[in-house]
């Protein structure tokens, strides 16, 4: 490969892993820093309380931190009391990711409007509303909003330039295992990754076999070296955003991502 990418690497912290044993792992497994998603054991209503302990512990290790908001609950929710409070939410994550000194937020620009009450252009201002309000009040924050390709809807990788020329303070988290199954090969993802070089900010490496699995790299069917072809030269922080407890699971997508970019 032609100069390739050079990625600051990290993993995902969340499904009841152990935040001290994990910022000691990362250190331990020269991982740059580690990605907490605020859900379930992470929620941040669970978590804000010990900001300080959990970033004196990053801070002891040299390791960095990234934040991903939840998922689970729609920033284009159709009614808008319930929209301001995913809002609200979101923006005391934000303020949780200073805490913790992040510098990057992600977030999908999803919407959980019924498709059968409302049209595709009312569900996108219904995304539009959220983001009006999301990707300022990360910029106001120092935080770059790192916004994700999602699996389904109109901003999937296909419909997403349209939010970039929408949100030129946005930046853009490449999910490579939502791209695939929105029906992006391989070759397609370099292709986009090539054209939207200057407005990724973020990966998340994510392999699959079928559905979206969250495997290591190497352990499912995308053939990454294809896509690392779209990311010649380019430098940032890449996720691997694996659903494991298994500590020896995650060094190994490591290896793997560190063979391939050499």
């Amino acid at each position: 490969m032609d100069s390739p990418p050079t990625l600051s690497v990290g993993y995902t912290v969340g499904l009841g892993l152990d935040f001290e044993t994990s910022v000691a792992f990362a250190a331990r497994e020269g991982f740059a820093f580690v990605e907490i998603l605020l859900d379930g054991p992470y929620a941040r209503h669970r978590i804000e309380s010990h900001a300080d302990a959990m970033r004196e512990t990053l801070e002891a290790h040299g390791v960095d931190c990234a934040v991903h908001l939840p998922f689970a609950v729609a920033v284009g929710s159709p009614f808008e009391s319930v929209r301001e409070g995913v809002v609200r939410e979101f923006v005391a994550g934000m303020d949780l990711a200073v805490d913790l000194g992040a510098d990057r937020v992600v977030f999908h620009p999803d919407s959980d409007a019924w498709e059968r009450g409302w049209t595709e252009a009312e569900t996108r201002e219904f995304v539009h509303a959220g983001l009006d309000e999301l990707v300022p009040a990360a910029r106001e924050r120092g935080l770059t909003p790192c916004v994700e390709n999602i699996v389904n809807g109109y901003y999937d990788v296909h419909g997403f330039p349209d939010l970039l020329e929408r949100y030129p303070e946005m930046a853009m988290t490449f999910d490579t295992s939502h791209a695939l199954l929105a029906g992006m090969d391989e070759a397609e993802m370099a292709a986009f990754c090539r054209e939207w070089t200057d407005r990724i900010a973020h990966l998340h490496l994510v392999d699959t076999r079928s559905g979206d699995e969250h495997l290591p790299v190497g352990m499912g069917r995308i053939d990454f070296a294809t896509v690392f072809e779209g990311l010649a030269g380019w430098k940032g922080t890449a996720t691997l955003e694996v659903g494991t407890h298994d500590y020896d699971t995650i060094a190994l997508g490591k290896r793997h991502v560190d063979e391939l970019v050499g």
